[in-house]
């Protein structure tokens, strides 16, 4: 089940004086910006997140749905501090132009993902949502690591949480029958009678989209899949719609077409976002139409994941979300205010000039110009200050549409490009484009195979140590190179082999902690399209890390199990903690310490009524840090709240077996009424049962009794099951006769009930009138002879057992 959704304590960030028109009209992007970019600095709760969906709710407010979501507020410098807290995922409402409480699981003092990964996942990122009935229903894909880098994981499954309207309330998670090739959620889109849901596919270095549809809002309902076809509903025959579209992207029916908008994948780390357009949702897409250069990237961040938000959009306008980052996590961590939403406008449809873009430029021809590079020329178009733009799809990958190259020849008719891939064919077009910004179509295209040599082996890096044990490691720059490889080898450790720390672009990157005061080799990787270089030149470093500071104060709960549930607030992340223990209703010391992952705790069973204190200590690789204060709680352990079940008696001779279902104590006492007795109360057994059975010894033969089960811990005696009557079967014999054969002699005959059973024979002389007499020899077997008996004289015989229980009397007159 998904977590408890709790509410954020923190304000809500405002428009201020600037409210949304009353008429609908929508939001601007900058003030969309800046109220994220302001409820991260004031909000004390959410400091920052991506992904960044929104579904608009029946009673008109804005659900956000974030995937990983640091917690706290910034520090004086607007740095992000190392304290904060990291969850994978979390949601914000909106309501008017007001933002916030933020939503997540768990509690203020332990906040955990709004939705859990499951048992086969790292981590869970959400995707979209719709709304559907009195509910919202979430798709949310599973991931694993896969290696030491930041995008370094695997799709392992989809999930689909629901929670309840209004209040949000959390309801059922299922897993989907869905596999392990297509991340399902990057965008979902009811229009008509269905709602489809789009999808990526990742394939090496290239993303395509996918559609699958259900009818209906309703996401549990059976799902189809278009094959670029048909629909059917085998997942494994879904057809790839385009290529180079981010793990999320947006896709609405605007103005009678369907409008795709996405990051440019076509390239790595583009900073372009594109828009395609269809005649339906499954396609044949248009485009692409270029829309926005995101500024970030020309500082060294990277973006990614659009979205649309048609509901706030103003007319005539797309709006559009995206997320930026910096795979350096110090960069990151230096500047809270990188890692949340931006948002830009773009007047829809695109204004189509009337006047007519100069002539298509003719006579292209790509050939191989050297080791990794295309040389590109064409004949001159007519016309003043034209210049012109490249164009390029990789065949090889896959690649649906041509993407336009960043870098331009300007008014050149020929132009050198790089970032090619060997062995892989590539098409290459050319537009002219006038002083007007008009622009020509694609030239007919030119087809070369691309042969690339791996890269030269970079410089050795320069290596700075944190006093955490994390590494910075910056490097110079390679042409034609965009990702490198990070290695390190401990020497201290006598490592022969390096292990990677991950694959990272851009100039620098933070790894880490290492071991404190190990020595190790750090060397580099280029990658590029001909493969991996040779590693550079080693630099040695030696980590040494300073003692983690002591934890601020932890709480202690207690549970009714008689366990104690710590928690407290993170130091850093990816730290473990001890955690000390003392009795100090016994008056014990602390001993050995239990060990936490996270900043929670829980101790087990204790003993009920005890008091305990507690002290956390912070642990990393240079040592134990400072305890934290203490804090002191109380073991109680509550009675057992649930009564057994299935209760059943199994009656043998002067004895019972029960049996019932545990509870999931391991004690229980038994209760027994003698109903043929009169016993009106209930006797407990002196004795308790462990487990799920037990015999009941010393019970009358014949008798009646009622037996009830209670489960009993040391907090007191649970509930009783419901009672079970048992009858114990007697010992006396059935068919009793007698008969006599001769003059003063009787034969008494039985057939017995339990063999082995000694029996006392009653005796009296009925003619006479006597009382009865008992032989005073017992016998066994089913047989008793009397002689010496009175003739004529009627005689009347019973067998009493050893309980004083006696049989039917049978009489005989005696020859």
């Amino acid at each position: 089940m998904v977590a408890a959704l709790i509410g954020g304590t923190a304000a809500a960030a405002t428009w201020g004086d600037e409210d949304p028109p009353e008429d609908g009209g929508g939001f601007p992007a900058e003030q969309l910006t800046t109220m994220f970019q302001t409820y991260g600095d004031t909000s004390g709760t959410w400091l920052g997140a991506d992904r960044t969906a929104s579904v608009t709710l029946p009673d008109g407010r804005i659900l956000w749905l974030f995937s990983d979501t640091f917690l706290g507020k910034p520090g004086a410098d607007g740095s992000r501090p190392r304290t904060s807290g990291l969850i994978n995922s979390s949601a914000i409402t909106q309501t008017g132009a007001e933002l916030g409480p933020l939503r997540y699981g768990g509690t203020s003092a332990a906040p955990t993902s709004l939705v859990p990964a499951g048992k086969d996942a790292d981590f869970a990122w959400v995707g979209d949502a719709v709304v559907t009935g009195e509910s919202v229903q979430v798709l949310v894909n599973r991931y694993k690591r896969s290696g030491a880098g930041p995008l370094d994981h695997r799709l392992t499954g989809t999930t689909l949480a629901t929670f309840g309207l209004p209040d949000l309330t959390t309801g059922p998670v299922r897993d989907l029958p869905l596999g392990t090739r297509i991340s399902w959620g990057s965008e979902v889109m009811p229009d008509g009678e269905f709602t489809y849901v789009y999808g990526t596919e990742v394939a090496g270095d290239m993303k395509f989209a996918h559609v699958a549809r259900v009818r209906g809002t309703d996401l549990t309902q059976p799902w189809e899949f278009w094959t670029g076809a048909e629909w059917t509903t085998a997942e494994d025959k879904s057809a790839r719609l385009i290529s180079g579209v981010g793990t999320n992207y947006g896709m609405r029916k605007i103005g009678g077409r369907y409008v795709l908008v996405t990051h440019e994948n076509n390239l790595t780390f583009s900073s372009e976002f594109v828009a395609y357009t269809a005649e339906s949702p499954t396609g044949p897409f248009g485009g692409p139409h270029y829309l926005f250069t995101a500024p970030e990237v020309a500082d060294g961040h990277i973006v990614y994941d659009a979205d649309l938000h048609p509901d706030l959009a103003r007319p005539g306008r797309l709006l559009i979300s995206y997320n930026v980052n910096n795979l350096d996590e110090a960069v990151t961590y230096g500047d809270a205010s990188i890692y949340r939403p931006r948002f830009f406008e773009i007047e829809w449809p695109l204004d189509g000039s009337s006047d007519e873009g100069p002539d298509v430029p003719e006579g292209l021809a790509a050939t191989p110009d050297g080791a990794g590079v295309a040389s590109l020329a064409w004949q001159p178009v007519k016309g003043d200050d034209i210049t012109y733009r490249i164009y390029r799809r990789d065949i090889s990958d896959g690649q649906t549409h041509f993407v336009r190259l960043v870098e331009t020849p300007g008014g050149a008719t020929s132009f050198r490009t790089d970032f090619l891939v060997n062995g892989h064919d590539y098409e290459f077009a050319v537009t002219a484009v006038d002083a007007d910004g008009g622009e020509s179509a694609l030239s007919a295209p030119s087809t070369m195979r691309a042969t690339v040599p791996p890269p030269s082996a970079p410089a050795a890096p320069q290596v700075e140590t944190l006093p955490d044990g994390r590494v910075t490691i910056r490097w110079e720059s390679i042409a034609f190179v965009q990702l490198f490889k990070i290695f390190h080898r401990d020497t201290t450790a006598g490592q022969d082999k390096a292990v990677s720390a991950g694959t990272y672009p851009g100039k620098s990157a933070t790894i880490g902690p290492l071991s404190s005061g190990h020595e190790y080799d750090i060397t580099l990787v280029a990658v590029g399209g001909g493969g991996d270089s040779k590693p550079s030149s080693p630099t040695r470093v030696t980590p040494i890390v300073a003692k983690p500071p002591a934890p601020g104060q932890p709480s202690a709960e207690a549970r009714s199990d008689g366990s104690i549930r710590l928690t407290w607030p993170q130091v850093a992340p990816g730290l473990s903690y001890q955690v000390f223990r003392r009795d100090l209703t016994d008056g014990g010391d602390y001993g050995p310490p239990g060990i936490a992952d996270g900043t929670t705790f829980g101790t087990g069973r204790l003993v009920h009524g005890h008091e305990y204190e507690f002290t956390v200590a912070a642990v990393n690789s240079g040592g134990v840090g400072e305890r934290s204060p203490t804090v002191r709680a109380t073991a109680k352990l509550a009675a057992p709240d649930e009564a057994p079940t299935r209760l059943k008696a199994d009656p043998a001779a002067g004895q019972v077996e029960l049996t019932w279902r545990t509870t999931g104590s391991n004690w229980y006492w038994i209760f027994r009424k003698d109903l043929t007795a009169g016993e009106r109360e209930f006797t407990r057994e002196e004795i308790p049962a462990e487990g799920t059975k037990a015999t009941v010894h010393g019970l009358v033969d014949g008798h009646q009794y009622e037996f009830t089960v209670a489960a009993f811990s040391d907090g007191g005696v649970g509930p009783q099951s419901k009672a079970v009557k048992a009858q114990i079967p007697s010992a006396l014999p059935t068919g009793l006769a007698a008969r006599s054969d001769g003059p003063g002699a009787v034969i008494v005959t039985w057939k017995e009930t339990r063999p082995g059973t000694l029996y006392r024979i009653q005796v009296r002389d009925a003619t006479a009138g006597e009382q009865w007499q008992t032989d005073p020899f017992p016998v066994s077997g089913d047989r008793f002879d009397k002689t010496m008996l009175v003739g004529t004289h009627r005689y009347e015989f019973r067998i009493q057992l050893a309980d004083g229980t006696t049989s039917d009397t049978v009489g005989v007159t005696v020859e």
